[in-house]
């Protein structure tokens, strides 16, 4: 049965319409944009707004009918939500979207549910909730051009725009399906949901409790106890994680060891680290390289060099996420492709400025992007863009130019990195400049370039981020920026 945000959608058909996947930060951003001036909706599997910031009440451990939820019948997995105990990564005054100031008194890296009130008040600020469809899962998005007559007649209704979507209740993908019509999908679903698994030979054999940092909550922190945990990856989630086990978990509850393996050159930076001095002179904590080889037995592993790690109680997956798009028909629409790396889609495309598909403009995804220091920035940037085009305020290059300028940015990725997964993932060390694809979206758009937020951004949040990235993340938990900056600030309009 339909609810009012829906009716409401479906009788504005008439207008120029815009189906939104997702109500996270990037969804929130676009239909701010989108508001009061297109027929717009917002599908929300959660039961609030928030995507990852909306804390799940069940983990895959706990809920109850998990075979008849949408997310996992199409994923494998819950959609994820962030653990109760995070703390952002960025400074309060540089994750935030313009003209929206925290509230006075939030902590300097937000947690998660200051951050999550955030994007309450922000909703609140400009009256977009009630565009918002919650508990509702996008079983399918397809171009109406494509359906044959059969699928059309079962529809039961008259299709007259560019796309096709099917819902259903989020509760149990059985119930509740019907349809919606859009000339536009935004795909803002974010990129943190499905965990990726890498193959290990001789998994049937390891029996040792395994977990993605995917499923991680604040109530398995007993469970680590005196007990052997192994992390393998060494990003920001697993310095997280042994940073919350090592750093503000009482000394008695702490794991009697936590060994981590990744990347050589990383792991050479985290073996140097101040932070953690004494935990690696007590043996409590060992950074290993290069990457795993194969379980060797039920509680024990090698490496590509022949080192072994014995005596493993528990092992961590901190190994990313994928791509997956499940709604989309890749058979019949053929809208995007996915690159895949030994069975990991890595990133995709052909997309026009990482935003376009190329072979059909109006599917539009927001939000994939990875911009290690300005995330925020580059939603907005992104929603900007978008809302200018529907709008038909700035129109697109030919599907040729577009690809041109699609195949010079990914062999520019290459060139980064050789599979290309730095055309998605940007980093000012390595990689792709993200100020300078924001400056090509500022000028696109005829807005200003924020070069005082950049500034900030490059002079107090990138050394911070390049001492994390050495092995000593609690600095950048303890840092305050904020105090640095001009009394109050935020970014603004005038500069953006």
């Amino acid at each position: 049965m339909a609810n009012q945000v829906e009716i409401d959608y479906q009788q504005n058909y008439n207008k120029k319409s815009v189906l939104i996947i997702g109500a996270g930060p990037c969804g929130l951003s676009i239909l701010k944009y989108l508001n009061n001036k297109v027929n717009v909706i917002s599908i929300e599997c959660k039961e609030d707004l928030g995507g990852q910031w909306c804390l799940d009440q069940y983990t895959e451990e706990t809920h109850p009918n998990l075979k008849s939820d949408a997310f996992y019948n199409q994923h494998g997995c819950l959609q994820s939500s962030m653990y109760e105990n995070l703390i952002c990564n960025v400074p309060k005054s540089l994750m935030i979207f313009k003209d929206n100031p925290v509230q006075q008194g939030y902590d300097e890296y937000m947690t998660c549910q200051q951050f999550y009130q955030y994007l309450q008040d922000y909703c609140a600020k400009y009256d977009i909730k009630k565009n918002i469809l919650l508990k509702t899962y996008v079983q399918s998005v397809r171009l109406a051009v494509n359906l044959s007559d059969e699928e059309k007649n079962q529809t039961g209704i008259e299709i007259s725009k560019k796309f096709l979507v099917q819902i259903v209740s989020n509760d149990d993908y059985t119930q509740n399906s019907r349809y919606l019509q859009a000339d536009y999908v935004v795909v803002a679903n974010g990129h943190y949901s499905v965990p990726n698994i890498p193959y290990i030979p001789n998994k049937d054999i390891f029996k040792a409790e395994t977990i993605h940092t995917h499923n991680y909550r604040e109530n398995h922190i007993s469970k680590f106890q005196n007990k052997h945990l192994v992390i393998y990856g060494c990003g920001f989630s697993s310095q997280d994680i042994f940073y919350i086990l090592l750093k503000k978990t009482p000394q008695h509850q702490r794991p009697s060891k936590i060994t981590v393996i990744g990347n050589e050159k990383i792991i050479g930076y985290f073996k140097q680290t101040k932070n953690y001095l004494s935990e690696i002179e007590n043996g409590i904590l060992t950074f290993l390289s290069p990457c795993i080889k194969k379980f060797e037995s039920e509680n024990s592993l090698v490496l590509e060099d022949g080192q072994k790690v014995e005596n493993i109680d528990i092992f961590m997956y901190a190994t990313g996420y994928q791509y997956k798009f499940p709604f989309l028909d890749f058979e019949k629409d053929k809208l995007i492709d996915l690159y895949q790396k030994r069975g990991v889609n890595y990133s995709l495309g052909p997309l026009y400025l990482r935003t376009f598909s190329i072979k059909e403009p109006n599917l539009i995804f927001v939000g994939i992007l990875q911009a290690v220091l300005s995330s925020f920035q580059g939603i907005e940037r992104q929603s900007i863009l978008v809302s200018k085009v529907i709008n038909e305020e700035i129109k697109l290059p030919t599907q040729q130019e577009m690809q041109e300028d699609f195949e010079k940015d990914y062999q520019e990725a290459l060139n980064s990195y050789k599979d290309g997964n730095q055309y998605i993932k940007f980093s000012q060390v390595q990689g792709i400049d993200e100020f300078g694809y924001f400056r090509q979206i500022a000028k696109m758009c005829d807005i200003p370039s924020d070069e005082e937020y950049n500034s900030y951004v490059l002079k107090y949040l990138f050394p911070l981020y390049v001492n994390a990235f050495l092995g000593n993340y609690p600095d950048l938990k303890s840092s305050d920026v904020t105090s640095q900056l001009p009394r109050d600030y935020y970014p603004k309009s005038d500069n953006f």
